[in-house]
């Protein structure tokens, strides 16, 4: 495999830091930021398989989203809830690339997606993470497979349709072993204590950005965007 293409837990780790600190700074998160974490941590699911990496490729067209309006509006604004004021006051909030002709009447942005539903579907991805990283660490004899499919069921399956969940269903079923996932993220030849570690390091890295989305959400009122 390509070097480019191995998951690097370090790089993760460097992104969530940068990504907190300009939040302190800003109260704001980073598009850049935000949007390689996220290509970078599906580089875990592309070595764990393919139908795992097929399951979140979405989650890469998301990340190309939240990084191209970032760059969209990098004059006006440097940050993700910047960016979803500006969509805002644009009406451009529930723009999903394919109801742009209905919701602008015109022609103009006919394949816009906006940041603030991408940013909720992500966040969403966020929870789906804790979720199952929290049930690797309490329930240490439970297989993988079926963590996957457990946090699925509780995170992202309420917002899918039938077909994707059926296709959920075959990813988690060949989802591999406790040991295959440890040896991706924490290289091999380590303990499952030094595992159990650096999830808990990532868990602790990702949490205060999910809440402070789920917040700022929540606050705004944009959790039931379409």
């Amino acid at each position: 495999m390509d070097q480019n293409d191995r998951y690097d837990n370090e790089k993760i780790l460097k992104l969530l830091t940068e990504a907190n600190q300009f939040f302190e700074q800003n109260r704001d998160y980073p598009p850049h930021q935000i949007g390689e974490f996220l290509v970078e941590f599906c580089k875990l699911f592309k070595q764990l398989g393919k139908l795992l990496y097929f399951a979140f490729s979405d989650v890469i067209e998301k990340a190309q989203i939240i990084k191209d309006r970032g760059n969209e509006y990098n004059e006006q604004t440097k940050g993700i809830y910047g960016v979803i004021q500006i969509e805002k006051s644009k009406g451009l909030m529930e723009l999903n690339g394919e109801n742009n002709k209905e919701i602008l009447k015109n022609k103009t942005l006919v394949n816009y997606q906006s940041m603030a539903r991408t940013i909720l579907r992500i966040i969403r991805f966020f929870n789906y993470l804790k979720i199952m990283f929290l049930d690797v660490d309490t329930n240490r004899n439970k297989k993988f497979s079926d963590i996957c499919s457990d946090a699925y069921n509780e995170a992202l399956a309420p917002y899918h349709t039938f077909m994707v969940r059926n296709a959920a269903k075959a990813a988690w079923l060949a989802a591999p072993s406790r040991t295959k996932v440890f040896e991706t993220f924490v290289g091999p030849n380590q303990t499952d204590e030094a595992a159990y570690a650096a999830i808990k390091k990532f868990v602790n890295a990702l949490e205060p950005i999910r809440l402070n989305f789920w917040d700022y959400y929540n606050t705004n009122k944009l959790t039931n965007l379409p």
